[in-house]
């Protein structure tokens, strides 16, 4: 997934859904978050590829029937017809008690065979550092919607969230994730403080650190740089940018320990 149009099309996708959902879902029991919380509210340039929730109270069952009941219904397939957008087919590859998942194909324009996206509920936690708030109105504009109120996590929880994401993968010997150290910088960089954050946190900064000089420029191109526009990526595009960016978030890392 690496046109414009196609990551527009998620977006939107997106979007609609969630206008859906805060009319069917209490906001007190929900609340976006990882690259949809960043780009929606936050002010990230990084499309996000899935859509990522946390959840409580709502047993799996009333939250399968409640999304189920979006995507098949009438009102968000007319919306995403509007777009020249369309579901093409629904998957429920996991349904458990605490993580309740949705595959999907999107229609896009010159997207005939579909647009692969997900969208998935977690009962592992839902923090209490989340607030209701409007879409990036700018966003809003871009795609002709209208505006829409939705619970989300705030910057500093969202910071520990992706600290967690880049600590959490090393420790499981998994391939840490450039998506993750990219949008630590620029929480960084919008103004949250990495002290203040993780303060009174257990993380495993080592980890989170080691994780980060893992990555290199070629993870930051196929993970990162595909799902930026010219124009942002162009700012991001050169192997020295990455370095220091890389630099920016370990010196961030080595303050805390």
């Amino acid at each position: 997934m690496f046109e414009r149009a196609a990551k527009e099309s998620v977006e939107i996708f997106h979007l609609l859904f969630l206008a859906q959902l805060s009319r069917k879902l209490d906001k007190s029991l929900f609340a976006v978050k990882g690259g949809c919380n960043l780009r929606f509210f936050l002010g990230s340039v990084r499309y996000s590829e899935d859509l990522d929730l946390d959840i409580q109270v709502t047993a799996p069952e009333t939250l399968r029937k409640k999304v189920g009941g979006i995507l098949d219904g009438a009102s968000l397939r007319a919306v995403l017809e509007i777009k020249n957008i369309a579901i093409l087919r629904v998957f429920e590859p996991k349904q458990t008690e605490t993580t309740q998942r949705w595959k999907l194909a999107l229609r896009a324009p010159g997207y005939g065979e579909g647009v692969q996206t997900k969208i998935e509920f977690s009962r592992r936690g839902l923090s209490e550092h989340r607030e209701v708030g409007p879409v990036d109105p700018l966003l809003i504009r871009r795609y002709g919607l209208a505006p829409v109120l939705m619970p989300h996590y705030r910057p500093e929880e969202a910071f520990r969230q992706k600290l967690r994401a880049l600590s959490g993968r090393a420790q499981a010997q998994a391939q840490a994730q450039a998506r993750d150290l990219f949008d630590i910088a620029l929480l960084l960089d919008s103004g949250v403080r990495a002290k203040e954050a993780i303060e009174g946190f257990d993380f495993p900064i080592e980890e989170a650190r080691a994780a980060a000089l893992s990555l290199d420029f070629s993870d930051f191109k196929g993970q990162v740089g595909a799902y930026l526009d010219p124009d942002d990526l162009k700012v991001y595009d050169s192997p020295e940018v990455w370095d220091a960016l890389v630099r920016r978030v370990v010196a961030q890392l080595d303050a805390e320990t």
